[in-house]
């Protein structure tokens, strides 16, 4: 089954990043953080509804995870434990670079 990137968010202040920043509008000003819920990889947010499948992509690493939206946060997008420890660099709860793409 292929997947289709219908609509591509990219979230982040890409500052000090001009050289490697995607060319993508940012429909989401800051970074993607984490709530400390469990249970398998999803997202809470404050601008896609439930059901909204995410593809969250680290730009400081590579790493990127599917998520669902299961309900509302005060984020644009916030994941939870699970979908944070894929994406995450050790030590780190924040990814500041970013790229969200809203899959159908």
């Amino acid at each position: 089954m292929a997947v289709v990137a219908s609509a591509v968010v990219a979230v982040g202040t890409g500052l000090g990043f001009a050289e490697t920043a995607p060319a993508r509008q940012s429909a989401c000003q800051g970074s993607v953080t984490f709530s400390a819920e469990g249970g398998a990889p999803a997202a809470t947010s404050d601008r896609f509804p439930v059901g909204t499948r995410l593809r969250v992509t680290n730009l400081d690493n590579g790493r990127a995870v599917t998520v669902s939206v299961v309900g509302p946060s005060g984020s644009c997008v916030l994941l939870n434990a699970a979908a944070m420890e894929l994406v995450r660099e050790p030590g780190k709860n924040v990814v500041r670079r970013n790229v969200v793409e809203v899959l159908r």
